[in-house]
């Protein structure tokens, strides 16, 4: 099965009370050059995740830039939810394998106004289908959590992840492992490492 073909397959296996009314897919690489569909996911992930992170980074901190979701298109790391029939990118997430067991997604974003229609649901488990396809047989997620305060919505993705099938399996150094974004933390902080079993 192609990786165009599994976001149908997704959907008919989600309970049919969520509209199968998004499309989801890896762009073709030359797409990475259409400024418009750029733009459009950075402002998605930057305005979710200025929200969601609220608290934890400087106020100055952005998720992600232009020039980094045209790298992620352009290595087929990062797929993108279209609204049908209208073809509007709704939301992304990225996906690689680390090991050829076990695959990542990350910068899970969509647009508010579609919140609640299950396509975050179908984004992961797309992100699950094509690690599975490429012979992952465990996926990972990394949550980040301020120690210093607490976040609403972090505690709602943590426990998001767990309905999901994920469970926590380590706790990681933020400042060790992401010593370049270590500064710009607007307090103690810890990412929590989830796994999922694929097979």
């Amino acid at each position: 099965m192609t990786v165009n073909g599994l976001a149908q397959v997704i959907a008919d296996e989600v309970d049919t009370s969520t509209p199968k009314t998004v499309s989801i897919i890896f762009p073709d690489p030359t797409t990475a050059n259409d400024e418009r569909l750029v733009s459009r996911l950075t402002a998605i992930v930057n305005a979710v995740f200025s929200d969601a992170e609220k608290g934890i980074f400087l106020p100055e901190y952005q998720r992600t830039t232009d020039r980094e979701i045209k790298a992620f298109i352009q290595s087929r790391k990062l797929a993108v939810a279209y609204l049908c029939p209208s073809n509007e990118p709704i939301g992304c997430v990225f996906i690689k394998k680390l090991t050829p067991e076990r695959g990542e997604f990350g910068m899970l974003a969509l647009d508010p106004a579609h919140h609640g229609a299950g396509f975050g649901r179908l984004l992961v488990s797309f992100a699950e289908e094509y690690c599975r396809s490429e012979g992952c047989t465990v996926m990972q997620v990394e949550l980040l959590v301020p120690t210093h305060c607490t976040n609403a919505f972090k505690e709602r993705m943590q426990a998001w992840y767990k309905r999901l099938g994920y469970e926590i399996v380590k706790l990681g150094d933020f400042s060790q492992d992401y010593p370049d974004l270590a500064p710009l933390l607007a307090g103690p902080a810890e990412y929590r490492v989830f796994d999922k079993p694929l097979a």
